[in-house]
């Protein structure tokens, strides 16, 4: 990877940013029946309890905002130490209720940093190895579906059971704090506060153009963001508790780490290359074909729905970048957070919906219809603007994507 040697101070300290994002994903999903296990309720109602945890994420849109006001640095460094405290205490819950609370906490904490991660990246990095920066903070984090499936052994054989999954999280959380301590505030910031573009305003000014295109791929977002919380979320269980799937299922966890770190690679890289469009396209297909594979209910398929489907990580490199290219700096972080945030009320909405459905529709048939419904979603990428490698930095950068619209693509305005 070709960074230079300031790249690589951003990079070091934001590394474990998509490590915990996995990690915390990972135990909702992978180690589902576990934790509902351990705190004596079924599946169905820790879905609810997840789905609820996940709306959490919308507490992390006001966060967001104060970053666009006063700083990112300041607001990572607030968000990591916070979500440390409420990931330590999750090891202390006493039930369902107190769990999906101290969990809620934590995972507004996790959402700032993750998308201010990403934003630090977007905003520091040379605009030709931006979307590499994301897919590397990516790479990093196919180590935490690793680690909970290593841990999915270990867990059983322990006094502590599911305690274990978040205690274990404390000391990589402590080096991460101080290695962050040193990261400055990013250019993008300081240019825009020096030349006084920053909003004092609680909701962003954002131009009617750009409000369009917001929406626009909330839609794109949200519908990805549903099928893949639903989908690995009932594929956990279908193989542990339907094909009664222990250490196969731990083997496939570890076989898709590969794909996961070639999807954020694609996403990321390619996406400096051909554009950002294609590539949230081409993860749209993956996954939807993924997800129809896997809920089929034939065995066979299961496997190489599964790995497809993680392969649709290229995803989260190619929208991540999308985002942060197409919105000016002083409302970046805001229409960031809002974006995914609403990707995370999606997945909420789709676990809850079959949840609650359950026992009257099988999962797998709806995750069947949901995932066929994917592919086509994509469409709704036309007529957005394409913006890779788009300057991030200059003062002209505020100016929405007017010029860019009229055929300027790729250079520092």
């Amino acid at each position: 990877m070709d960074f230079s040697r300031r790249e690589w101070a951003v990079l070091g300290p934001l590394a474990t940013v998509g490590f915990f994002e996995v990690y915390d994903v990972a135990l909702l999903t992978l180690a589902a029946p576990r934790i509902a296990d351990g705190l004596g309720v079924s599946i169905a109602a820790f879905a609810v309890g997840v789905a609820i945890i996940r709306l959490a994420t919308l507490g992390s849109v006001p966060l967001l905002r104060l970053a666009d006001r006063w700083g990112r640095r300041t607001m990572l460094l607030w968000s990591l130490a916070l979500f440390t405290l409420a990931t330590g205490a999750t090891g202390l819950a006493w039930g369902l209720v107190s769990f999906v609370v101290l969990q809620g906490a934590a995972r507004v904490f996790l959402a700032a940093e993750a998308g201010l991660a990403n934003l630090v990246i977007a905003e520091e990095l040379r605009p030709d190895r931006r979307g590499t920066g994301l897919a590397a903070l990516g790479i990093v984090s196919g180590i935490g579906y690793g680690a909970v499936a290593g841990l999915l052994l270990v867990v059983p054989l322990t006094p502590l059971d599911w305690r274990l999954f978040y205690l274990v999280a404390l000391a990589p959380l402590a080096m991460a704090a101080l290695l962050r301590r040193r990261l400055p505030e990013t250019r993008a910031f300081t240019v825009a506060r020096a030349s006084s573009r920053l909003q004092s305003s609680l909701w962003p000014r954002i131009p009617p153009a750009d409000r369009r295109r917001l929406w626009r791929v909330v839609g794109v977002v949200a519908a990805f963001g549903m099928v893949q919380t639903s989908g690995f979320f009932y594929a956990s269980d279908l193989a542990q508790t339907e094909y009664r799937w222990s250490g196969v299922f731990t083997g496939l966890i570890l076989a898709s780490a590969v794909f996961g770190v070639l999807g954020f690679w694609l996403g990321g890289r390619l996406g400096d290359v051909v554009g950002r469009r294609p590539m949230i396209a081409t993860a749209m297909v993956a996954g939807a074909a993924g997800t129809v594979l896997v809920f089929t209910e034939v065995r066979l398929l299961f496997a190489p729905g599964f790995l497809l489907a993680t392969a649709g990580s290229c995803f989260v490199a190619a929208s991540v970048a999308y985002l942060a290219e197409l919105f000016p700096t002083e409302v970046r972080a805001t229409t960031t957070a809002f974006v995914l945030a609403c990707q995370v009320v999606a997945g909420s909405v789709g676990l809850a919906a079959l949840g609650a459905l359950t026992g009257a529709v099988s999962p797998s048939v709806l995750l069947v219809a949901l995932g066929a419904c994917l592919a086509p979603a994509a469409l709704a990428l036309r007529g957005l603007p394409e913006t890779a490698r788009r300057d991030l930095v200059g003062a002209g950068a505020a100016a929405g994507f007017t010029r860019a619209d009229a055929g300027v693509q790729g250079v520092s305005r």
